[in-house]
């Protein structure tokens, strides 16, 4: 068996040693697949209705998916009161980006002392949770900051830091459970990033936000007429963004103002029914709503009526034809204190 450990050991430091110095890969398009980054295995223990939920994450080389040695403290520090204090971790509901607090247990925890300093090491962690918000429909976890995700690993007795794949992953809930969906684009992770940080409402990093999604529409939806441009940026955002964050909408209708479209109201009023029946997006009937509810010009107003016309008559549920009337009354009442 030790001659087994001794092999292993002797890999994972090859390995880690070819990552160190693989990024000049990076400038050669066609030999820039060769430049892998360090990961993590997600699998779901188990998920339902009377246990909650439990994951497990382990941390990999990206080559031979050998396990290796992560700085515990990155993930996050146990607390006073038994729960866990997040760094770049984070379990949260997709819509409000909330972190969901639960019980974490540490694998292959061990201490090595770095440059005269104890720090403590990890090669994954199990986290469960007991009961899983109501209100949550599409889980996601993080392990990453930012969009360029990295990872401090240790190697040959010192710290290094190396890049990491994926740093988001949603757990798509269906009728079986959840499925897992690694975020491995990075122009979607710049998308992700960017609505998150708009919704959070933090002023500091409102325009930066504003600005990485102004250049990722321009980038993504390039060659499109602007009303296809907005067409696909709605859908973008009701399958990505965290649409319980009101924040959120402020930011897209100035984003809209940003791209100029004269008959916005018309095409998010579209949306609205294309959203409707076969399709049955109630993520995209919510967009659609809290948009025209800020840019609450008499165009939006007019909008909202042929929604209420459109639904009056149908099957609707009671929550969503009551926001509906709500937020024509509350239009209603701006432009008669404006008259």
């Amino acid at each position: 068996m030790f001659p087994l450990n001794a092999i292993r050991k002797w890999l994972l430091q090859l390995e880690l040693r070819y990552l160190r110095n693989a990024s000049i890969f990076d400038q050669m398009p066609r030999l820039r697949w060769l430049n892998r980054k360090i990961t993590a295995d997600i699998a779901i223990i188990y998920a339902d209705s009377n246990r909650g939920i439990r994951f497990r994450s382990d941390f990999r080389t990206p080559y031979l998916r050998l396990p290796v040695a992560v700085e515990k403290s990155q993930i996050g520090r146990g607390t006073g009161n038994g729960l866990l204090q997040t760094a770049s971790f984070r379990f949260f509901d997709w819509q409000s980006w909330g972190h969901i607090d639960g019980e974490i247990e540490w694998h292959g925890e061990m201490v090595a002392t770095i440059r005269g300093k104890h720090e403590a090491f990890i090669s994954g962690f199990s986290y469960a949770v007991r009961e899983i918000p109501s209100e949550a429909d599409n889980l996601g976890i993080r392990l990453a900051e930012g969009v360029e995700g990295r990872v401090r690993v240790l190697v040959g007795g010192e710290l290094a830091s190396f890049r990491f794949e994926p740093g988001y992953w949603m757990l798509e809930s269906n009728q079986y459970g959840y499925k897992i969906v690694a975020i491995h684009d990075a122009e979607l992770m710049i998308l992700i990033v960017s609505l998150s940080e708009i919704g959070s409402g933090k002023q500091r990093l409102y325009l930066s936000a504003m600005h990485h999604l102004q250049q990722w529409i321009l980038f993504k939806l390039a060659g499109k007429s602007k009303e296809q441009m907005l067409l696909g940026l709605l859908k973008y955002v009701r399958d990505w963004g965290p649409l319980a964050m009101e924040p959120l909408f402020r930011g897209l209708a100035e984003m809209l103002q940003r791209l100029g479209l004269e008959h916005q109201e018309h095409v998010i009023f579209e949306f609205y029914a294309d959203n409707w029946g076969v399709y049955n997006n109630w993520h995209g009937r919510l967009l659609a709503l809290k948009i025209l509810e800020v840019l609450a010009t008499d165009k939006a107003q007019s909008a909202l009526h042929a929604i209420f016309d459109y639904v009056k008559n149908r099957s609707t549920e009671p929550e969503e034809f009551d926001l509906i009337c709500r937020i024509i009354d509350k239009l209603s009442a701006k432009t008669e204190k404006r008259a």
